[in-house]
């Protein structure tokens, strides 16, 4: 499958000649969708915030609640959740590239197809086609066991026990749905036809204990003031102002996201996977024109799928079925 991107900066575009592509943090884009040269980047994943706010039982109508969202920062899951996309070359391939700016570089990478699930599956990653619908609930959850079983390949080497890996595959598992269903209008259709990779810092349990990396946190109020800081979980961690106002000097992350009502961002971060594992063949192809002259030879002369076994299909007693695919979640949108 060929997969293109459209990347703004040639030094990072061209780190895929190192097979290394960057994918940035959910948490930033939700809070703030990205404005790019890119026609179409700034689209609001509605329906992630649904999921995350599902659980709070009908108590929190708003993802910008001040509990709630103190409560997103300080988790051990969602602040390191990352993604980023790919198109699916195309018939339309010519009609989306013209939705760039003229300075953007492109990367081409063909990837390797798990032959039972057709996604890719990667060590602390995995990635997949975009759903387009009119509604996500035209779709279930629970009849895309190939995402859930992708999910689970790609958490295996992250964990020494796999019974440990219960509780970040049932997360992973509720938020990658919605992040892999695009809802459409007049504005976002299937022209992009995404293929997304949804990557991941895991945290691990230690001594009994859950435990997760900090991140860097630079905090945006609307009323224009700025901290800076890390976000660790479950710690209401100490952020300093650069304001020089002796009473701003520093604030608690708690304190800062109370005071604004919410009404918060957070900078963006990014975390690199190696491709190589996912990829028959990956390359820079340079400007729009240079893309476009790829594309055109790719549409005319395509290469063969590639697929590889990266699942296997086995059989185990009913008793066991309830450890290996434990329950996910089911949001109701």
């Amino acid at each position: 499958m060929i997969l293109i991107r459209g990347i703004k900066g040639k030094e990072y575009a061209k780190r895929i000649k190192q097979g290394i592509v960057d994918c940035r943090d959910v948490l930033s884009a939700l809070l703030q969708p990205p404005v790019t040269g890119y026609e179409f980047s700034d689209y609001y994943e509605k329906n992630l915030a649904r999921a995350l706010m599902y659980y709070a039982k009908g108590k929190v109508k708003d993802l910008h609640d001040p509990k709630f969202l103190y409560s997103l920062f300080i988790d051990a899951f969602i602040p390191h959740i990352y993604l980023t996309y790919f198109h699916v070359l195309n018939r339309k391939s010519l009609e989306w590239l013209e939705n760039f700016d003229d300075d953007y570089q492109f990367i081409a990478v063909n990837a390797k197809l798990d032959r039972i699930t057709k996604t890719v599956i990667g060590n602390g990653y995995f990635g997949a086609k975009m759903f387009y619908v009119n509604s996500i609930r035209q779709l279930s959850q629970e009849d895309n066991a190939n995402l859930e079983v992708a999910c689970m390949c790609s958490l295996e080497a992250q964990f020494l026990d796999i019974y440990e890996m219960t509780l970040a595959q049932n997360i992973y598992n509720t938020i990658s749905f919605p992040l892999l269903c695009r809802e459409q209008d007049e504005r976002f259709t299937d022209i992009e036809n995404e293929f997304r990779i949804i990557a991941y810092e895991c945290p691990k349990m230690h001594n009994g204990q859950l435990k997760q990396i900090s991140r860097s946190a630079k905090i945006v109020g609307k009323s224009g003031r700025e901290y800076e800081g890390v976000l660790e979980f479950g710690k209401n961690t100490i952020l300093q102002s650069k304001m020089r106002v002796l009473k701003y000097a520093t604030r608690s992350l708690k304190d800062v996201i109370f005071e604004e009502n919410g009404n918060v961002t957070v900078n963006s971060v990014f975390k690199s996977i190696n491709i190589k594992d996912i990829s028959d063949d990956y390359k820079y192809l340079g400007g729009k024109k240079e893309c476009e002259k790829y594309m055109s030879e790719m549409m005319s002369n395509r290469p063969e799928e590639v697929y590889v076994d990266r699942t296997v299909i086995k059989t185990h007693s009913f008793n066991e079925i309830q450890y290996i695919m434990p329950e996910v979640p089911k949001v109701k949108y």
